[in-house]
């Protein structure tokens, strides 16, 4: 698991689907990087989310051994 701490720098308007989505812009500093995500509008309202909001990411990392074998097994 990895959990980062970041601030909202930007909330832009995708080209594509303006009335579902909006793009967060976020600056991690414990990387030195910008991560964009997108969200649903309504996701964002409900939160309350802004720019110049701190907020926390977690990324865990899953996967499905079976699917792996399944993969790795598969005749090419």
């Amino acid at each position: 698991m990895i959990l980062l701490d970041g601030e909202i720098t930007e909330i832009n308007t995708p080209p594509n689907k303006a009335d579902q989505f909006r793009e967060l812009t976020i600056w991690v500093p414990e990387t030195g990087e910008h991560l964009a995500m997108t969200c649903y509008i309504h996701d964002i309202k409900k939160a309350g989310l802004e720019e110049g909001n701190k907020i926390s990411i977690k990324i865990e990392k899953k996967f499905d051994v079976d699917s792996l074998t399944r993969d790795l097994l598969k005749p090419q």
